[in-house]
């Protein structure tokens, strides 16, 4: 398989001079000791964001590189004691290998968007609310940080996680929402490096949406 080029659309432009700046910055930052942030952090964001740049090309390629990240921030968020952030990310790591088998079930590394049906948007929309209930229970037991807000998190990027492996474009807008919601849930947790990265990832959301419905409109004259 060979991974396709970015598209080349203003806003992807945008988020792949955004992306590497900021890559570049961390690492020079790190060796110099400009910034804080540990290695585990950096390696986490750098390879999250590169991550997200694939999906955008619609590359199989984001499913090994996301699950670096996966690895690196299931450290990070329990040593945060955002224990469910680290459960998702174990979570995150077998969807990633489910993921990278189905698209790459086709031999080819561009896959092509779809809407999610009507039946199973009504199953998610039911279920969702449920693991969300379900999951703050569970957390307040363990006594883990910001209960209520890491539970909505993990149980949206579950449920955006599953579209985008069934490569319904409807993903990108569950992104969104996880990641102004985590902003915030990190920024309070004093995550600000991780909190950033969830601000680039609402840019690159943005422009991942754009482009994949550009590309379902031209699927569909």
């Amino acid at each position: 398989m060979t991974s396709p080029a970015l598209p080349k659309s203003l806003g992807v432009r945008v988020a792949v001079g955004l992306f590497a700046v900021v890559a570049a910055g961390l690492v020079v930052g790190r060796l110099f000791g400009w910034v804080t942030f540990t290695w585990l952090e950096i390696a986490g964001s750098i390879t999250g964001a590169a991550c997200v740049l694939l999906v955008v090309a619609r590359s199989v390629w984001n499913f090994p590189i996301g699950i670096v990240s996966c690895i690196a921030y299931m450290v990070f968020f329990y040593d945060g004691k955002l224990f469910a952030e680290a459960g998702l990310q174990v979570l995150f790591i077998l969807l990633g290998v489910q993921g990278w088998i189905a698209w790459a079930w086709g031999k080819t590394a561009e896959i092509h968007a779809r809407r999610v049906p009507l039946g199973e948007l009504t199953i998610l929309a039911v279920v969702f609310p449920l693991g969300w209930f379900g999951l703050t229970k569970l957390l307040e037991y363990l006594g883990g940080a910001a209960p209520m807000m890491d539970a909505f998190v993990t149980t949206l990027s579950i449920t955006s996680q599953w579209m985008l492996n069934r490569r319904y474009i409807e993903n990108w807008l569950g992104w969104i929402v996880v990641d102004q919601v985590s902003v915030y849930l990190f920024w309070s947790r004093e995550m600000y490096l991780t909190a950033g990265l969830y601000a680039v990832f609402l840019a690159m959301c943005a422009a991942g949406f754009l482009e994949w419905r550009r590309s379902l409109n031209r699927g569909a004259a």
